[in-house]
């Protein structure tokens, strides 16, 4: 049975039909409010063209975490149950005649835009974010268009410019990652860090490991990377293991790693200085070479 990465790198886009939608989002429970927009044969042509170079740019494919990251050839793979994509897919399903834009202010401060390429009943949905709102002429990057009498159309002009690649690709059930932040912002994913994050911090097994949790918290902030981590650590869970703590200190202080600990209440005393190594010891980022018994840490780790 074919796979639906395999699907995707087979889709024939040359003879699909494309349908533009711009997203903005909404705080009714849609999450999102969608209007198709009517583009002309000549920006189709360049929509097909541009997504066809993409897909076969990417050749590979791993398994979305919160801190993998893409290359040049690469994508990530997850669900879309796990994102809001459901939400956006359901409003841009709706029939294109009823929702079609017919002002140009329906376009400005678009969240995004989303191309469903048609062919034979399958369908590709290209997502793409608006970096701020719609980008003006950058003739290699983009392609620059204009609205008018209802149609948007590929013309050498300033009015508004779809960048030539997309942040993500969905079919079936599977949705490809080609850019992870883009992905991460339309989806906003952010937000799911910081709310695991939350919870993280009011679970006892977790806070209960520092003598006092605010420094870790005060290191965190809202960075987006720290947030990412912090879910991992989560998701691994390795600080709920019985004898955590005392093979910590072990291994502190074989390594001289200069993380502190309160001999009385047996707990980590976090400080600006070691936050770093703390939470790349919680990842299980800090690693060991068998080589030449070099320490390191790694931005992520799959196990061999």
């Amino acid at each position: 049975m074919m796979t639906d990465f395999q699907s995707l790198k087979l889709f024939d886009f040359e003879n699909s039909t494309p349908h533009l939608w711009v997203f903005k989002d909404s705080n009714s429970e849609a999450r999102f409010r969608t209007f198709y927009v009517q583009t002309e044969s000549g920006l189709n042509t360049q929509l097909k063209n541009f997504i066809a170079t993409e897909i076969e740019r990417i050749t590979e494919h791993t398994p979305y975490t919160y801190i993998s990251q893409t290359n040049e050839s690469s994508c990530l793979t997850t669900e879309p149950a796990s994102t809001d994509f459901p939400q956006l897919k359901a409003l841009v399903d709706r029939l294109e005649i009823e929702h079609r834009i017919t002002d140009v202010k329906d376009l400005k401060g678009a969240k995004g835009y989303v191309v469903k390429f048609i062919l034979n009943g399958t369908t590709v949905y290209a997502v793409k974010r608006s970096t701020s709102t719609w980008k003006t002429s950058y003739p290699k990057k983009y392609i620059n268009m204009i609205f008018s009498n209802g149609e948007l159309s590929g013309v050498e002009d300033n009015s508004f410019a779809i960048e030539k690649n997309f942040d993500f690709y969905v079919l079936n059930s599977t949705i490809f990652i080609a850019n992870k932040r883009g992905f991460e912002s339309a989806m906003q994913h952010r937000v799911a860090y910081a709310q695991a994050f939350e919870h993280l911090r009011q679970t006892p097994a977790f806070s209960g490991l520092f003598s006092d949790i605010n420094p870790i918290i005060e290191y965190v902030g809202t960075n987006s990377i720290h947030l990412r981590r912090m879910a991992v650590i989560e998701e691994k869970g390795i600080y709920s293991r019985p004898d955590f703590i005392s093979t910590l200190q072990r291994v502190n202080a074989t390594r001289n790693w200069g993380i502190n600990f309160d001999p009385i209440n047996n707990t980590i005393i976090p400080c600006e200085s070691t936050a770093s190594t703390i939470i790349n010891v919680l990842l299980d980022h800090r690693l060991m070479s068998e080589i030449i018994d070099n320490i390191y840490d790694v931005p992520d780790a799959t196990q061999v």
